[in-house]
């Protein structure tokens, strides 16, 4: 029972880190044209969206994993959680256009930060959910 659980943990992080790999894409999209002055604020607002729904999606993910194995994945949730926070935050574009472009970037960095953290998580679930992931 326990290598199920193991498995079940490590497919919802897998499945993290597709949903991060997903966001990386439109973000690095949304930073290029946003920064380029390229694109409408109706068409940046709907990107924006889009990354909301991969962020949360992650989150959820990393949650569940967490719920399915003693794996300490709280460092992963709380860097989740900031990266929908700042979706968030930034879906109002209230920033001066460098600004906004600037953050944007730094989401992209963070999201490829997590995913390939969450590599070493997949893991550690894997050899029996270690505690120092």
């Amino acid at each position: 029972m326990p290598n199920q659980i193991n498995k079940t943990a490590a497919n919802h992080l897998e499945d993290a880190q597709v949903y991060l790999e997903s966001l990386e894409s439109v973000l690095l999209r949304l930073y290029t044209s946003y920064d380029q002055c390229s694109l409408s604020d109706d068409k940046a607002k709907a990107m924006m969206s889009v990354c909301e729904v991969l962020a949360n999606g992650a989150l959820e993910d990393i949650e569940s994993a967490s719920v399915k194995t003693k794996l300490y994945v709280s460092a992963y949730i709380d860097l989740a959680n900031g990266i929908v926070v700042t979706i968030d935050e930034l879906s109002d574009f209230n920033l001066a256009k460098g600004h906004t472009a600037a953050a944007i970037h730094g989401l992209f960095l963070v999201a490829g930060q997590l995913k390939e953290s969450l590599e070493t998580a997949v893991y550690a679930v894997m050899k029996g959910g270690s505690h120092n992931a």
